[in-house]
């Protein structure tokens, strides 16, 4: 009686749903294909053939399309901002911050390079539809918030003049590291990307030229 009822419970979830990778899995898939192919035309079908599970097995863990890509915002902010910014506040200097910030990011694209990817392609989705705006701009606001911390820091240690423009400089890095972002994940090798957080980091110190 027992074996046949365990017998049930098993044909009743989803294949690999056991696994306590499956859930990673269609995450680190679905950021591929939404980098790649931007919400509108990304299908749950697409992502579970390439990603080695059926349909029903995606829908087991995320109900619709929207909360797929909602619960991609979360693990990249978690991953990536979360604690990028929580160890570049320990540095002493605002150089070191942004450095360490940035040489976070840089150890991420390494191992997985659909973070880099998924970050930059999904400001310009999120634009795009009203429905994803709100996670968009506060992924934005995360590295919003971390970079005016560093600068107010830098202003309040004496590194930097009192009467900057934070706000404006503020943004001013932003389009830097969204830049970055976009380049570490379409454009440059782990290697160039490497060169070029290197580089900036010595622009910030006033030592490249």
């Amino acid at each position: 009686m027992s074996g046949g009822s365990g017998e049930k419970r098993r044909r009743g979830r989803p294949p690999l749903s056991e696994g306590p990778s499956t859930r990673d899995q269609i995450l680190q898939t679905a950021r591929e294909v939404f980098s790649e192919r931007g919400f509108a035309r990304t299908t749950f079908k697409e992502i579970a053939e390439r990603a080695g599970v059926t349909r029903p097995a995606v829908n087991h863990y995320f109900h619709n399309k929207e909360s797929l890509y909602r619960a991609l915002f979360d693990s990249s902010r978690n991953v990536v901002i979360g604690s990028g910014a929580a160890e570049a506040m320990s540095a002493e200097t605002l150089p070191a911050r942004i450095s360490a910030f940035l040489h976070t990011a840089a150890q991420i694209d390494s191992q997985d390079r659909s973070f880099a990817r998924f970050m930059a392609s999904s400001v310009l989705d999120g634009f795009r539809h009203p429905e994803l705006r709100d996670s968009a701009r506060s992924q934005l606001d995360d590295v919003r918030r971390f970079v005016d911390e560093a600068l107010r820091a830098a202003v309040a240690a004496g590194e930097i003049r009192a009467d900057l423009d934070i706000p404006a400089v503020t943004e001013m890095l932003i389009a830097v590291l969204w830049g970055m972002g976009l380049y570490a994940g379409f454009v440059g090798t782990h290697d160039q990307l490497e060169s070029v957080v290197a580089q900036f980091s010595q622009l910030l110190e006033g030592t490249l030229f």
